[in-house]
């Protein structure tokens, strides 16, 4: 296997080398400056209106660096995706940028409409309010905490950027890994809009509705959106209900005002309401026999919620054989998107998000000041079966509420001569409470109805400055430092609380605190809370140099300090603990650094026609925070531990190719060596198992190719496009013993659509199909030996589609 990995990274590193040589012989050969195409997103600033037509690729502007540049000018490796790629491609998840953007991968558990963000390796360490992430979204300059709900409200965008690697200097902690910065469509000072409706598989209805009026003239504009979604489940459980639907209300309002030339006014308000049923799973492990066969373990749970004794061996092994049916049902095929889940208290997904925010930006002489105000809400409950069959045995209920509020000043001087600079300061208040019970293995569990009660209060507050030094016309240097406070402290309410039992199945105990014994001062139910709080504090920098040899040739190089704060793991003990246990289980996880090198180019060639852009990476990445199983008085626990480091490197190269006017190619490779140096875990029986070496939870090589071919016609055009994504083994859980069942192998999605644009109706037509192929993988894993068993969360099926638009 090393000897594979060897030969793919050698030859990815050889292309992206010949591609740069190509660049730069190339580019030597043309003189003289040039103004690119411009492509206007969002609202039409100067720089965007800044364009000259004269041919070939378009340059897109971004905000990468919190000010507008231009993609090939910005030292920093990017994917942009903008909104008439993703209506080319049909994309209306945030989860499928990754089938255009290489180094980025997006698995997901298929609930609340969120997704596990991992970019070059890294990714978060658990999804509660007690952890960060570390990959940053931000959507018009908001910071989303919390991603609940974005799954299903990616639309009426005006581009995507997708930052690699960490960006700790103007977007701050938690983005070790990267950022995704999405710009919706901002108001235009003239009146328009477009319906939008979907037809497709499993009865897909999807109404999509934009507005925007013109208020005053040139001073006041608004702009409504508002989509609904309604999609029956790609399968059923066992009562026939729907699993894996999508039910979903999304609603933005945004206001633009400009009271004055010298003053910019952006308000935002969006709401996200969704009303699932939740998601399949299925088993893809059998070690029941191995490792539960106990009166007190699964199979005694299932043997008496049968009615037989969980005492008896003989009556354990008939409990074995009818959980073996249902097993077989998934290791067989017939039962993918299906299942055999239940729940007595009943299968949901529900989710409410809302926010709203407001930048104010006035220029005053060459300065412009901003002020970024903003204010989210979030409350989400889901009870899921985890163990996928009638039994009682991994029931999860969840419920989360939360309230962030932030506030970042920004002032800053940049013109593009000279000496660029900005200094900001941020704020951000996180506030809210993450409910969970545990009524595993029900019928014989003495810790059922266990419940993870948890009150928690983050704050964040940082001071940043970065400047870009323009030595000549063709040389720059870029500095940046940052100084980040965080604060994390805890409520817990950990307790034996009995109306939490599962029916029909009585709690094993009575009602108790589990936290500190009374018996050494400890709360006495109902009154059970334990508090701590940690406080940490790291500088970040960034140091960069870039260089144009050449019109349409940049390269560079740059190194940061990456960060990720600390924090607690939200955690329900079995029975009350003594003062030295109850220290050992809510000691705080510390910080996690990264220290990243990177290198680059970006080229435009042959008139334009073709760009080629490539990266390459090197980062020291430790103390890094892992959920693990660890052991407290002898009991295992789940707990977030810096457990390991390591030392990643790879590389990304992004080709465009527009060969005509009506034709357009797209080629993205990535390659990423990601294993751990140093990770020593217990197993569970409590053993040390050294797992250096092993790979990290992301795919090895990834690689998509596109193309987009525009046939004219009398009254519009045909537009033919297609794209087929590739993904390496990924192995989800590497301290499992059967990794094959926690595992990922190597595939591939091809997508595929066809529009009709008919100009003199201003109308569109497209059919689409995803997945035409119909290929069966998992997008995310667990392991749970522990019960006997793993389970894995399937990727959507085929689907078809037929959509029509209509532009006012």
């Amino acid at each position: 296997m090393k000897r594979s990995i060897s030969v793919r990274g050698t030859l990815l590193l050889g292309v992206a080398y010949c591609l740069a040589s190509t660049a730069s012989s190339a580019l030597a050969q043309q003189s003289g400056e040039s103004d690119p195409d411009v492509v206007a997103q969002g609202g039409a600033s100067s720089l965007q209106q800044a364009g000259v037509q004269r041919g070939g690729l378009q340059d897109i502007v971004v905000t990468a660096r919190r000010s507008e540049e231009r993609s090939q000018d910005v030292p920093i490796s990017i994917t942009t995706v903008s909104g008439e790629d993703l209506q080319k491609f049909s994309m209306r998840d945030v989860a499928e940028i990754q089938k255009v953007t290489p180094g980025l991968y997006m698995s997901s558990q298929n609930s609340a409409g969120r997704v596990k963000i991992t970019i070059r390796g890294q990714s978060e360490a658990d999804s509660r309010l007690t952890t960060d992430p570390s990959v940053g979204v931000y959507i018009d300059g908001i910071n989303y905490t919390r991603t609940y709900g974005l799954r299903s409200s990616f639309v009426d965008l005006a581009q995507v950027e997708v930052l690699k690697g960490p960006q700790g200097t103007l977007f701050g902690k938690n983005t070790t890994g990267g950022a995704i910065n999405i710009t919706t469509q901002h108001p235009k000072y003239q009146a328009e809009g477009y319906a939008d409706l979907l037809y497709g598989s499993y009865n897909n209805m999807q109404a999509l509705g934009v507005i925007n009026l013109p208020i005053v003239e040139d001073r006041l504009a608004i702009r409504a959106v508002g989509q609904v979604i309604s999609r029956d489940g790609y399968g059923s459980k066992l009562d026939g209900q729907d699993i894996g639907d999508d039910h979903v209300v999304t609603g933005r309002l945004l206001l633009r005002a400009d009271p004055a030339e010298n003053v910019r006014i952006f308000l935002s308000g969006d709401y996200t309401r969704q009303r699932n049923t939740g998601t399949n799973v299925i088993l893809t492990d059998d070690s029941m026999l191995q490792n539960t066969n106990s009166g007190t373990g699964t199979l005694g749970s299932i043997a008496a919620e049968l009615g037989l004794d969980p005492t008896s061996e003989v009556d354990r092994r008939r409990a074995y054989d009818v959980w073996r049916g249902y097993y077989d049902g998934y290791s067989n095929g017939s039962k993918f998107q299906s299942g055999f889940a239940t729940d007595p208290r009943g299968i949901f997904d529900d989710v409410d998000h809302w926010g709203v925010s407001g930048e104010i930006a006035v220029d005053v002489g060459d300065i412009t000041i901003k002020s970024i105000t903003a204010y989210r809400h979030l409350n989400r409950e889901y009870i899921q079966d985890l163990d996928g069959t009638p039994f009682s045995l991994l029931q999860v209920h969840l419920g989360t509420d939360v309230q962030n509020f932030s506030q970042e000043l920004q002032v800053s001087s940049i013109d593009g001569t000279g000496l660029d600079w900005q200094f900001g300061a941020y704020y951000n208040r996180e506030s809210g409470n993450e409910l969970s019970d545990n009524n595993t293995n029900s019928y014989v569990s003495a810790s059922r109805s266990s419940v993870t009660d948890t009150d928690s209060l983050n704050k964040s507050a940082a001071v940043y400055g970065q400047a870009v030094l323009h030595l000549t016309d063709s040389l720059r240097m870029t500095g940046g430092l940052r100084y980040t406070e965080d604060y994390r402290g805890i409520t817990s309410h950990s307790r034996i609380e009995p109306s939490f039992a599962i029916p029909p199945a009585v709690p094993a105990s009575a009602a108790r605190c589990n936290q500190l014994a009374p018996e050494f001062g400890g709360p006495v139910y109902p009154h059970c809370n334990y508090e701590t709080h940690s406080k940490f504090d790291q500088f970040t920098w960034l140091a960069s140099v870039d260089w144009k040899p050449a019109p349409d040739l940049l390269v560079y190089g740059s190194v940061n300090k990456g960060y990720r704060a600390g924090g607690y793991t939200a955690q329900a003990f079995s029975r009350p603990l003594t003062p030295d246990q109850l220290e050992q289980a809510s000691n705080p996880f510390q910080p996690e650094k990264v220290i990243a090198y990177e290198v680059g180019f970006k080229s435009d060639l042959l008139g334009r026609t073709l760009r080629v852009n490539g990266a390459a990476f090197y980062q020291d990445y430790t103390n890094i925070q892992q959920q693990i199983r660890d052991y407290i008085d002898g009991n295992s626990v789940t707990l977030i531990r810096n457990a390991a480091a390591a030392t990643l490197w790879g590389g990304e190269l992004e080709v465009v190719f527009a060969p005509t006017d009506a034709t357009m190619i797209n080629l993205g490779v990535s390659y990423l060596s990601a294993e751990y140096d140093e990770y020593i875990v217990p197993n569970a029986a409590g053993d040390l198992i050294d797992l250096s070496g092993a790979p990290f939870p992301a795919p090895e090589v990834t690689f998509n190719i596109g193309a987009t071919q525009t046939v004219p016609l009398s009254d519009g055009e045909l537009r033919f496009s297609t794209n087929f994504n590739w993904i390496d083994d990924v192995v989800y859980r590497a301290e499992a013993k059967n990794l094959p069942s926690v595992t990922q192998g190597a595939f591939g999605l091809l997508d595929a659509r066809i529009s009709w644009r008919i100009h003199s109706q201003d109308l569109e037509i497209s059919i689409f199909g995803k997945n035409l192929t119909d290929k069966r993988y998992i997008q995310a894993a667990s392991n749970s030996e522990g019960l006997g068993f793993n389970y894995a969360f399937p990727g959507d099926p085929r689907v078809f589609g037929i959509q029509v638009r209509k532009n006012f």
